[in-house]
């Protein structure tokens, strides 16, 4: 597998990737397993990009039910949809804060509720596929698929020490949900699969490297100098 782009459902050539570059606007959303670094990535690439983010939230933002639902994997209806409902409440929002030559962030997409069907018996899984319509209208124009092997997950989990949190669970979920992730991902348009081993979110080459990978157009930079006075 590839350090930087494992798969690409629609291929980025130069032609496709200039076209990208030309976009005046573009939605982006970033998905991926649990633990595999997405709300970083949003909040750092919206900053980046200097325009606002779309996350999902995590403790603190959600029902307290969640959490527990999740853990125990009970109630996986009900689990689904809330999550459906809160990536459509983003997408609706930012209707009306998009504009010309915005480059917008979200955490989640369609694929992400298509891919969590997999945790739960399969008698659900009829009721789970009519959650997945509340995310038909959604429709970014990249999604961003997050891998990596699970060493680097373990970590990152460790890393975060979240007291709701066993890791060894959250490994055996991240292998099963990354695993859909990857099946799934030809079959949605415009979706790019990156491997995010060796990349540090927090630095400006790991940015760069999902900005590339994803065929996204360049951000702006803020200007720096080195100066003794400022004049208007």
């Amino acid at each position: 597998m590839s350090a930087v782009c494992a798969y690409q459902s629609t291929a980025l050539t130069s032609g496709a990737r200039s076209s990208h570059s030309r976009m005046t606007r573009m939605r982006v959303a970033i998905v991926g397993g649990p633990g595999i670094g997405k709300s970083t990535l949003v909040r750092q690439l919206a900053d980046l990009y200097h325009n606002g983010a779309y996350g999902e939230g995590e403790e603190g933002v959600w029902d307290p039910r969640v959490l527990e639902d999740i853990d125990a994997g009970r109630n996986p209806v009900g689990v689904t949809a809330y999550f459906a409902r809160l990536y459509d409440a983003n997408y609706r929002d930012a209707v009306d804060n998009d504009r010309p030559g915005k480059v917008m962030f979200f955490e989640g997409a369609r694929i992400t509720l298509e891919a969590h069907i997999a945790e739960y018996p399969a008698e659900h899984h009829a009721e789970l596929r009519k959650v997945l319509a509340i995310g038909d209208a959604w429709n970014p124009d990249r999604v961003v698929v997050l891998t990596s092997n699970t060493e680097t997950i373990e970590k990152h989990i460790r890393q975060r020490n979240r007291p709701h949190e066993s890791a060894e669970n959250m490994v055996r979920r991240f292998r099963l949900i990354d695993s859909e992730f990857r099946r799934l991902a030809p079959l949605y348009p415009n979706t790019v699969v990156i491997n995010r081993d060796h990349m540090e979110f927090h630095e400006r080459d790991g940015l760069k490297a999902i900005v590339n990978a994803a065929g996204l157009p360049m951000f702006r930079e803020i200007p720096y100098e080195r100066l003794d006075r400022y004049t208007v």
